[in-house]
């Protein structure tokens, strides 16, 4: 007689709302992250406001969001991947020089052109 696995095995538990525990925890930390921009005197209310509803915003899209059946973060990871992949920063080192330097010819022609006052 064969054995019958569930179906359901591999799937992600849902827990409130649909929400597996990673979308879960994406939403908890955008409304912290509201309730804290929203609750510090650092500016006028209406910006504390429009910032803790963008912060809420963006958890929501993280949680619930979905574009052409996936979700938004795996895009996001996706577009990282993508950009760290196909494009490339270069740091270019400049050779500094010392702070009080300057090459001679400038320092002949300033001393020429301003001389230093001389005390009466």
């Amino acid at each position: 007689m064969p054995a019958k696995a569930p179906l359901d095995v591999d799937l992600e538990d849902k827990l409130i709302y649909g929400l597996t525990p990673t979308r879960l925890a994406y939403l908890v930390v955008a409304l912290l992250g509201a309730y804290s921009t929203w609750s510090s005197p650092w500016a006028a209310a209406p910006i504390r406001g429009a910032l803790a509803s963008l912060i809420i915003a963006a958890g929501v899209l993280a949680a619930w969001g979905r574009w052409r059946g996936r979700a938004a973060d795996q895009w996001i990871r996706d577009l990282a991947l993508f950009a760290v992949r196909n494009y490339r920063i270069e740091w270019t080192h400049q050779r500094r020089l010392p702070v009080n330097y300057l090459p001679e010819e400038s320092v002949k022609s300033d001393l020429d052109s301003n001389p230093l006052p001389v005390a009466a």
